[in-house]
């Protein structure tokens, strides 16, 4: 299932590259130098553009061993780009995924949910890299083909018997942070890019509504729930005689060993779902539990609900490219709430405990259990903030973290595993240490496409004066109310932080005391202190966003944190900003600069069985808006025009 040796396009850090231009490049970022060397010739975009890609190909290959900022004078160096390439691309964020044999068939048993629109292969998780003819471009034949779209692979849970093991299906960092887009006939895979078309609430929605199918509930006592037997007996039937009849159907494979060796893999994994059956289904079902309190009986009736007006947008989507991640993570602080383990772990004096010090440690407990989960309705976001992914290029530059700084770079991969995987016992803290050096010094894809040199020239200096010395240029961690919309910014209530703060925490201590390294731990010389480290403290009055340095822009589109502004004309003409475009496209406007908005994509439209998955966006919706960000539009048009052209190249 991992095969970290797929095509993908490559770039060089722009500060490799200054030698070779006098007009062209500068990357907004202090590290780099400033000034050329006089008399040299400018080379052609398509030469710099093939040299960056080569360097970025010779950073994923580096398999040179070094230490690394967690690594403390008594560690043995481990780190290498390439490991930290391979853990990226291939390695699932926790092991608590549901069994990769019963997932498929879940798909087969229940065609009317996961067949149609919005279905496991549409969802934005598109076909693995190496599924591709390297000659054509074309997919392989179905059976050749991964039998998970990229993104999701399995894992098994090291805190279970070995001979009880089932592989997890879940997501990894590439799965989210790798782009595609169709360049000369082909679809290209970009390493660090946001993935402008998965939907992962929407998927959460397909596992939500297969859960409920195992659901059976008493009518005579509708509190009382229980599994479905029958439901069960279905889909159980269809892994027996499956594996009887066609065992290489479940993992597939290209050779006749490999087909071999995946067909008695299935048979072994589809044993152990049989042997326990009801216990796999509950899988599903303790899934769409907790779904359902997180998305529908908090999150929905808070914050996905008509207010003064105006409409909001689904709870489940669609929204390709973008995902509530700290609105629904704030669930999961409910969630835990109900779990006295969860407060065994806090010391006496958190504020979770205040106005109970006087009571013995399990009442005291106890009741903050309590109190925490009866008032969620007052300290949950009561606002939809889905934001667009963010690309990972270059991830020192941007300081503090997230659209709007609120975490420190010693959290933000493990939050990201706690908010993605859930539960802090099942989150592969390992994999996300190796996260931090890989990001932090990944360069960004150069622009596949033709560029005006001479023109980016004159850009240049606007674009450095107006732009990266203003706002976007290297570690500026200030944020800013530029007048768009505010709900992403202002979702995180001081509650909800501490709460997420804690089962990060609670992620790395466990970590810990298995024997892992303590690099998950901020060391800033208190519990305050390292607090601020894990979420920083909410800015109320004072929120909003950051500015990062703008590696890559070109494929970060839609823009504005919630991709509001389908192309960077739009951005910095505010008037000609469309009310509603189309996500999901890979096509790309050359002359625009963005993905193609203002049409969907046909079936099929990138290769006979790609999958496609586009939404319309809503700018009226809440949480949509795309006023804002007006910086540019008191330039001509010719000035514009040029700024853009030089915002290809960096």
């Amino acid at each position: 299932m991992k095969n970290p040796n797929f095509h993908t396009s490559v770039m060089i850090r722009c500060g490799m590259i200054m030698f070779f231009l006098t007009a062209l490049i500068s990357c907004t970022d202090t590290r780099h130098e400033e000034s050329d060397p006089p008399g040299q010739q400018v080379r052609t975009w398509e030469d710099e553009r093939i040299q960056r890609e080569k360097q970025q190909l010779d950073y994923l290959n580096d398999a040179t061993i070094r230490k690394i900022e967690t690594d403390d004078d008594e560690r043995t160096p481990w780190y290498s780009n390439q490991l930290g390439y391979e853990w990226f691309s291939t390695y699932p964020l926790a092991f608590n995924g549901v069994p990769f044999v019963l997932l498929r068939a879940v798909i087969e048993v229940y065609p009317e949910i996961w067949k149609g629109e919005g279905s496991l292969g549409n969802l934005g998780f598109g076909p693995h890299p190496d599924d591709y003819d390297p000659e054509t471009g074309k997919l392989l034949p179905p059976e050749q083909r991964h039998p998970l779209p990229y993104g999701l692979f399995t894992v098994q849970d090291p805190m279970i018997p070995e001979e009880k093991r089932t592989d997890n299906v879940f997501f990894s960092c590439a799965a989210c942070h790798t782009g595609r887009v169709y360049v000369n006939d082909r679809v290209r895979h970009f390493v660090g890019a946001p993935n402008s078309e998965i939907d992962a609430q929407a998927y959460a929605g397909l596992l939500y509504q297969t859960g409920k199918k195992l659901i059976k509930v008493d009518s005579a006592d509708p509190s009382k729930i229980e599994v479905d037997l029958a439901q069960v007996s279905k889909i159980a039937t269809f892994l027996k005689e499956k594996v009887e009849a066609d065992p290489a159907w479940f993992y597939g494979g290209r050779t006749t060993q490999e087909i071999l060796n995946n067909a008695e893999r299935a048979k072994v994994q589809v044993g152990r779902i049989l042997d326990n059956m009801e216990g796999a289904a509950k899988i599903l079902v303790s899934s769409a539990k907790k779904t359902e309190l997180m998305y529908l009986a908090l999150a929905a009736k808070l914050s996905y609900t008509e207010k003064d007006g105006q409409k909001a947008p689904g709870i489940f989507g669609p929204r390709p490219g973008r995902m509530d991640a700290f609105g629904i993570a704030a669930g999961l602080v409910a969630l835990h709430a109900k779990r006295d383990s969860f407060f065994a772990r806090l010391p006496d004096d958190h504020p979770f405990f205040a106005g109970l010090e006087e009571l013995p440690r399990e009442e005291r407990i106890r009741q903050a259990s309590e109190r925490l989960f009866k008032t969620a309705p007052e300290w949950m976001p009561h606002e939809p903030g889905a934001s667009d992914i963010k690309s990972l290029w270059y991830s020192r530059d941007h300081g503090l973290a997230n659209w709007d700084s609120n975490q420190a770079a010693e959290a933000r991969v493990l939050a990201s595993g706690v908010s993605s995987g859930g539960d802090p016992s099942k989150v592969d803290v390992r994999i996300h240490e190796a996260m931090n050096p890989f990001i932090n010094d990944l360069p960004p894809s150069p622009y596949p496409f033709a560029v005006d040199v001479e023109l980016a020239a004159k850009g240049k200096p606007l674009f450095e004066r107006e732009c990266a010395a203003a706002c976007h240029y290297s570690r500026n961690t200030n944020v800013y109310n530029v007048g768009t919309d505010m709900n992403r910014a202002v979702q995180i209530s001081p509650t909800a932080r501490l709460g997420l703060l804690e089962l990060t925490r609670e992620a790395c201590e466990l970590y810990i005391e298995q024997g892992g390294s303590d690099w998950c731990l901020p060391k800033r010389g208190s519990r305050v202190a390292d607090d601020e480290a894990y979420f920083v403290t909410p800015r109320g009055d004072e929120s909003g966003y950051k500015p990062d340095v703008l590696h890559g822009i070109w494929a970060q589109a839609p823009y504005l944190h919630n991709g509001s502004v389908p192309t960077l004309w739009h951005l910095l003409r505010p008037a000609e900003r469309p009310t509603k475009f189309i996500r999901g496209n890979i096509k790309y406007d050359e002359q625009l600069v963005g993905f193609v908005w203002d049409r969907a994509p046909a079936l099929d439209e990138y290769g006979p069985g790609d999958s496609v998955h586009f939404a319309e966006h809503d700018t009226t919706l809440r949480g949509n808006s795309n006023a804002g960000h007006t910086y540019g539009s008191e330039w001509s048009d010719e000035q514009v025009r040029a700024v853009i052209e030089y915002m290809k190249t960096l």
